[in-house]
């Protein structure tokens, strides 16, 4: 069976909340996600309908029509499918994802999740908005979509969604990544964490490939209107080679016009879409604000 991605929004998230854990969960067998999958009577009302789908590495490709490659870009492992029903012939279809590390499972939360819905107290952070759900625990990720939003759907969502997070063992915070960023004016739900170029050119096109061979980026929204980008390249020595690689990109582009006067490491442009573009290096970093004037857009960067 194959599965569209759900379109979401571009929001993001919060830095972080406390894990308040109970007493730790077993893991399941490590050659198979269905040891997480709730059985028939462990959610009141809900049993499963059908039996377990799972699908690894390239196979996501079988599963997901169109979007498997933003999974495989943040590091896809493996992925079980189960729908379930309650007496009503309401249904609830539930994914588990296991990503390569805690890193990716937050990552790939970030770029799913929307901002817009309302938090809940599942995993590490959840969010559910409409008739989806998700949230992240450990390298997990956790999906659950409902097909109408009434009540008992709702209901449904959360309680199979508690189900599964009692089996989840693993924790684990936000990347220290996260931890960088200013935190004055910062927009909670607006943080997105990236690992490659599709995610990015989700958040902001730089018009060029040339010097984003990043190791991990954010994309932060502020009060003011403006956002910060922070591209993180590792170590010094690789952004040192890829800003001139980035700036030559931008120019070559003819999307970015550099502003008069400002020819040293921390130049100034105007995008396609009229606004300030300020870049800044810093050791292992670079820092992209773009705000609506120029000087919004240098002091975000300072």
């Amino acid at each position: 069976m194959k599965k569209a991605l759900v379109p979401v929004g571009l929001g993001a998230l919060a830095l972080w909340l406390a894990v308040v854990a109970g007493p730790p969960a077993a893991r399941p067998a490590q050659d198979s996600l269905k040891a997480f999958l709730p059985a028939d009577g462990a959610v009141a009302g809900w049993s499963q309908d059908g039996q377990p789908q799972e699908f690894a590495g390239e196979d996501l490709y079988t599963y997901i029509d169109g979007g498997a490659e933003i999974y495989q870009e943040y590091g896809f492992r493996r992925v079980v499918v189960q729908d379930y029903k309650n007496g009503a012939g309401k249904s609830v279809s539930l994914e588990i994802f296991e990503m390569a590390s805690p890193e990716a499972a937050y990552g790939i939360f970030t770029f799913k999740r929307s901002g817009r819905g309302r938090i809940v107290g599942l995993g590490s952070e959840g969010e559910l908005e409409d008739y989806y759900l998700n949230f992240w625990k450990g390298p997990y990720l956790v999906t659950l979509t409902g097909f109408d939003g009434a009540a008992e759907t709702l209901g449904g969502l959360q309680a199979v969604g508690a189900a599964v997070e009692a089996k989840i063992a693993d924790t684990a915070p936000p990347p220290a990544l996260v931890r960088t960023l200013p935190v004055e004016g910062l927009d909670a739900n607006g943080l997105k964490y990236l690992k490659g170029p599709l995610g990015l050119s989700n958040v902001y096109s730089f018009y060029t490939g040339e010097g984003l061979r990043f190791a991990a980026a954010l994309k932060a929204g502020y009060a003011d209107g403006s956002s910060l980008i922070v591209l993180d390249y590792g170590t010094d020595e690789a952004r040192a080679k890829a800003w001139p690689e980035l700036r030559a990109g931008l120019e070559a582009s003819g999307k970015f016009k550099p502003l008069a006067g400002r020819t040293g490491e921390e130049p100034v442009y105007q995008d396609p879409k009229g606004r300030f573009v300020a870049f800044r290096p810093s050791a292992s970093r670079l820092l992209v604000a773009i705000a609506a004037s120029a000087p919004a857009a240098l002091n975000r960067t300072h």
